[in-house]
């Protein structure tokens, strides 16, 4: 953390230079009285140049670089303070009481600037002298990041994985949030200050080696405020992004959300009084199926300045937000969380923990265990500020990261490496047409796990493309439901168990003697009495009957060739029956509009032989 963003500053003691007579020489203390008569009538440069002058009268005078320091800090040279001090303390450690602060300036200074050794000594007259209790915890951690970041360089050793970055520095004058969508396309999203802009916008692109491909703003989106720091949902349909100062804002800084319909994303929305405050709301997550949001905001009642915050998309409204506790936020920042698509790891940014200085990243397993947060150390850490982070599908890491920069805002880079994901991880993608027509369809996905008996993802398929992908976040066996007005609805189970499993749906549309083959219906072996893993079929069948109630259906029972022709048609029939006594549970569905009948060994509509039940359109 630079100067400029060291609020505790003002605390200086600005004094008046012959206030605190040391015995100067008589040159030296006309030169001060000069200096401090150019101060007052705002003559910096004049100023400075009587400091300089008295030095140079007495250049082993420890008290004179003390007071230009105080002096730089009036005229507001921050960078320069720091060298004052630091030829103070050279000459001299041992400061009158007055000059106390200086001694945490001067070690806090330098370990932002990854002067490691030279902070150590300052900090530690600090922990022992220091009367303020924020600097004095300050201290402490620092001198524990100290001995970190020490044993990090000791023991860091370069390999040939080397880590890049992605040359913009022609177009933008900084790049952050990095963030990659999947399947169909891997684009980057990121936020982007163009050269000569002090406006952030959202932009994607397709990254080739270290450089752009496809650069394109992303419209809708962006506006005349500032927009960044987005985050999307691993099926590519949902954007939260933060954007200030907007009109139907609640604060400085919200979230909003937009969906991607057809080739577009839509006008966002603000995610309203739940999520967003009078306070500062940014640097949005979203998990992959764009239900989970965690976010960072400095609003009241936190443990620190900015704490991570979460909320939850309950059938469809987002839920009040609520702070992600003590094991994660500190007294000071934690910002720009990211959760792993294996949903085992959160990732996020602060600089109220032991670290490399400033900003570093962070990971802790997740569901959240305070024993095992741990800084992810060097190459990726290092004195500046590191913003956030990203791991792809495959396992290699982006983040942003400030450069060294003594400026107002310092520019910022996404930087990458190389590295193999250690856990596995699912993509199952695909479309979904029309069985007739070929067209694509807008339709609804659901997926359950059938060894837990729960919705798991729910997502929607392109209405241009009718492309859709999920995240998978564990090899098991699923039922995937998919459905659309004026369709007959479609199930398939799935075993996952390759890393990218493509899965294509074709509907038909409801009319007479169309068939679904009902593939989540599940019996005890050799009986008639449904399983537990069957509910979710016959809640998706009362579902289609209860939306389409002028819709009539048989429910066909159905074996394969194994035992007796009257054997077969007998369970057949009661596998049937089984079905029609359950949607009859459901009292919303009409009697006269379903009927039960067993076909025995008879071949599907699609030529097969197998145990299974089938509902036909009448």
């Amino acid at each position: 953390m630079d100067f400029k963003k060291i609020t505790f500053l003002i605390s200086l003691i600005l004094i008046s230079f012959s206030s605190y007579s040391q015995d100067y020489k008589r040159k030296t203390e006309r030169l001060l009285n000069k200096s401090e008569e150019a101060l007052g009538q705002r003559d910096w440069p004049g100023a400075v140049r009587y400091m300089e002058e008295a030095i140079s009268v007495e250049p082993q005078n420890h008290y004179l670089y003390l007071e230009k320091a105080s002096l730089l800090y009036t005229i507001n040279d921050l960078p320069k303070v720091l060298e004052a001090l630091q030829k103070a303390f050279s000459i001299e450690e041992n400061w009158p009481a007055r000059y106390t602060d200086y001694y945490f300036i001067l070690g806090k200074e330098s370990f932002d600037k990854g002067k490691y050794e030279q902070a150590k000594r300052p900090l530690e007259i600090y922990e022992q002298r220091g009367y303020k209790d924020d600097y004095v915890r300050m201290s402490k951690i620092i001198l524990k990041s100290i001995d970190f970041a020490l044993s990090e360089i000791e023991s860091y050793q370069e390999n040939s994985n080397p880590v890049k970055s992605i040359n913009s520095e022609s177009i933008f004058r900084s790049i952050y949030f990095p963030f990659f969508t999947l399947y169909p396309s891997e684009f980057l999203y990121f936020t982007g200050q163009r050269v000569r802009n002090i406006e952030e916008g959202i932009y994607r692109a397709k990254i080739s080696g270290t450089e752009f491909q496809k650069l394109e703003e992303v419209p809708v989106i962006n506006s005349k405020e500032n927009e960044g720091a987005a985050a999307i949902s691993a099926d590519g349909r949902v954007m939260v992004f933060t954007s200030c100062n907007r009109r139907d804002g609640f604060g400085s800084c919200d979230l909003y959300i937009s969906y991607y319909e057809g080739d577009s994303w839509q006008k966002p929305v603000n995610l309203g009084e739940k999520v967003n405050t009078a306070a500062w709301e940014s640097q949005p997550f979203l998990s992959s199926d764009g239900r989970f949001l965690l976010f960072s905001s400095n609003r009241r009642g936190g443990y620190g300045k900015r704490d991570l915050y979460y909320s939850l998309n309950i059938n469809g409204e987002w839920s009040r937000a609520k702070n992600l506790g003590s094991k994660v936020n500190t007294f000071s920042d934690e910002i720009s969380p990211f959760l792993k698509l294996s949903n085992d790891s959160l990732f996020f940014s602060s600089n109220g923990r032991v670290g490399m200085g400033g900003f570093d990243l962070y990971k802790t397993a997740w569901p959240l265990n305070v024993d095992s947060i741990e800084n992810v150390g060097l190459p990726i850490n290092t004195y500046n500020n590191e913003l956030s982070f990203h791991e792809k599908f495959d396992g290699d890491r982006y983040w942003s990261r400030e450069l060294d920069s003594d400026a107002k805002y310092p520019p910022a880079k996404v930087f990458f490496q190389k590295h193999e994901k250690t856990e596995r991880i699912n993509l199952v993608f695909g479309e979904v047409t029309d069985a007739t027509t070929e067209k694509n369809i807008k339709a609804r996905i659901q997926i359950y796990d059938l060894e837990l008996d729960s919705l798991i993802q729910e997502t929607y398929s392109n209405s241009n493309s009718g492309l859709y992908q999920v995240i998978i976040p564990k090899p098991s066996d699923y039922s995937f439901y998919v459905e659309a007005p004026g369709y007959l609805f479609t199930s398939r189970k799935l075993d996952v168990s390759e890393e990218r499993t493509e899965l294509n749906f074709k509907l038909k549309p409801i009319k007479e003697n169309e068939t679904v083959i009902l593939n989540n219906i599940y019996f005890e072996f050799d009986s008639y009495e449904l399983s537990e893993k069957s509910k979710n079929e016959i809640n998706k069948i009362a579902d289609f009957l209860i939306n389409n109630p002028q819709v009539k259906i048989e429910i066909g029972g159905y074996t394969d060739l194994v035992g007796s022709k009257s054997y077969n048609k007998t369970l057949s029939q009661k596998r049937a029956n089984a079905v029609y006594n359950s949607l009859l549970e459901f009292p919303e569905i009409e009697k006269d509009n379903i009927s039960a009948r067993g076909y025995g060994a008879t071949s599907l509509p699609n030529g097969e032989y197998k145990k299974t039940v089938v509902f036909k359109i009448l």
